[in-house]
């Protein structure tokens, strides 16, 4: 007993001597907060310097002259600036529109999560018992942010200038790209503080993300409607509008530092509100909530309670799953569903002007080098089936990493102390479709945290659809196309199933899903 008490003592005491490194990690809320998003952040900043390279590369004269035919079809995505020169082209396709909803995506999740996540977690109480004032604490953790977003912006600018490089002739310097990346980023953090604006004011922080969200697609919206009629004021109301006010991609287009103020105001603005309710809100409380709604909250709990006991879809993890998931399914699909239903209408007034730029422009006869353009029925199976699987790709990439994001918050942990076991419920949990981006999710969520998991299931998806995009004007290795789950899905539409492919598919994702069980039946639910 002596020998065993002193043996414990000298491993005790080795251990202390000892320290773990990764404690270096946690010495304070920055560096904490940074090394939570060092996944997200180089997934983000890597894949937009392959990308910008890839796209700057491919930007000759023949390219740029051809796209000028589009330009009036695509009015509405941006205003056309410059466009024989490979920066007008660059900036009108990817940097007025797309890339600013893009981009804001991830600062929108992190924003709300900021706090949220935290006390969701349960782990604020912990943070706020240190000497650490509530606003020390939120102020280290937008300044991670801002460090994330500043390296995203560096690695676009690297990955412009690369790509000019590679295109020879004209020569952008990287003061503008970076300046182009800033302006980029200074959007998508504006959208992060209104997400976390919006989490004090709201009880958790998927409503937080998704009124954010809500917000962006109206801001985009207002931007697009004033721009299409002349005279509208609306476009004022937008932040969209003072982002697009500075373009230093293109060297003579006339910038406006006022409109980047603005918007770097807005997100001050919105900083300090959320500083301001956060330092005086109760913890796991809106902002917003009467003292009245605090001192019922007893009752509304038992209320809440007893509403549940005679809930059908508490009776069992599938069903909870299930009712849980339904409204998001279901807007999704109505989304899916008007995408459709607004191409079908648009297609027989631009079929024969868009065959005709297909067969005149050599670059996107080969980027469409297995779809037909030439019916009404062809251009709408190229423009749906081109859009649509990625659509659904993301729908089960969202309804899967509520799977990551429960595990981490240690809500399994309740599911648990109730009499059902590990299998019946990740079975249960993995109804929804595309398989393959579940089973990968549920397998990296038993080992990695929620925003490494997000950064790198998005970050595969992002370049495996950009492998199929460009897969007619760049040739790619075998082994990179055969990775890529947009390729193996191929165009059954025209040229039909092919089930090797189709079959594989399904053997990765039922071995994936075999991975996940099986990590999941062994795992430390507290400890991930």
């Amino acid at each position: 007993m002596k020998r065993s008490s002193c043996a414990s003592m000298s491993r005790s005491s080795s251990l202390r001597r000892s320290p773990d490194r990764r404690c270096t990690m946690f010495r304070s809320i920055l560096s904490k907060s940074l090394r939570d998003y060092r996944v997200p952040m180089l997934a983000w900043g890597f894949g937009l310097l392959v990308f910008m390279a890839a796209e700057v590369a491919m930007a000759t004269p023949t390219v740029v002259t051809a796209y000028l035919s589009l330009v009036k079809i695509l009015s509405f995505w941006g205003d056309p600036y410059a466009m024989n020169t490979p920066e007008g082209y660059i900036t009108f396709r990817y940097l007025e529109t797309a890339w600013p909803i893009l981009l804001s995506i991830w600062p929108i999740l992190a924003g709300a999560r900021l706090v949220r996540g935290e006390e969701e977690r349960g782990t604020m109480e912990v943070l706020l018992a240190t000497s650490q004032s509530r606003t020390r604490l939120l102020l280290e953790k937008v300044n991670a942010l801002v460090i994330a977003l500043l390296v995203i912006a560096v690695l676009f600018a690297v990955g412009v200038v690369g790509g000019f490089a590679a295109l020879g002739g004209g020569h952008v310097d990287f003061v503008r790209a970076l300046l182009a990346g800033l302006n980029l980023v200074l959007l998508a953090f504006f959208f992060g503080m209104v997400a976390l604006l919006l989490s004090q004011v709201t009880t958790g922080r998927r409503a937080a993300a998704g009124w954010t969200s809500g917000l962006l697609i109206l801001f985009v919206f207002l931007y697009m409607t004033g721009r299409e009629l002349n005279g509208s004021w609306v476009q004022y109301l937008s932040p969209v509008y003072y982002y697009n006010l500075n373009r230093p991609l293109i060297a003579g287009f006339p910038d406006q530092p006022l409109a980047a103020l603005l918007l770097l105001g807005l997100a001050v603005l919105c900083l300090g509100g959320s500083v301001f309710l956060f330092a005086r809100r109760d913890i796991g409380r809106s902002a917003i909530e009467s003292q009245r709604e605090v001192a019922s909250s007893r009752q509304q709990a038992l209320r809440s309670l007893s509403r549940a006991e005679r809930e059908v879809s508490t009776r069992t993890v599938g069903l909870q799953t299930l009712f849980a998931d339904g409204w998001s399914s279901f807007w999704w699909l109505l989304g899916i569903v008007a995408f459709c239903a607004l191409w079908q209408f648009l297609t027989p007034g631009i079929q024969k002007f868009v065959n005709q730029v297909v067969q005149q422009t050599p670059w996107l006869a080969h980027y469409l080098y297995d779809t037909p353009t030439n019916t009404n029925t062809a251009l709408l199976g190229t423009i749906v089936f081109a859009f649509a699987p990625a659509l659904v790709v993301i729908l089960a990439l969202t309804l899967a990493l509520k799977w990551s994001s429960d595990l981490e918050d240690s809500r399994l942990e309740l599911v648990f102390s109730t009499p059902q076991s590990r299998q019946l419920a990740a079975s249960f949990s993995m109804l929804p479709p595309a398989l393959i981006t579940i089973g990968l999710v549920y397998a990296l969520a038993g080992r990695l945290r929620y925003g490494a998991v997000l950064g790198i299931v998005t970050a595969y998806l992002v370049l495996s659809y950009l492998q199929e995009s460009l897969e007619g004007n760049i040739q790619f290795p075998g082994w990179v196309t055969s990775l890529s789950i947009f390729h193996l899905y191929g165009n059954p539409a025209f040229l039909g199933m092919d089930w090797t492919n189709f079959l594989g598919m399904t053997g990765v994702a039922i071995a994936l899903l075999v991975i996940s069980l099986l990590q999941f039946r062994y795992v430390d639910i507290e400890l991930g």
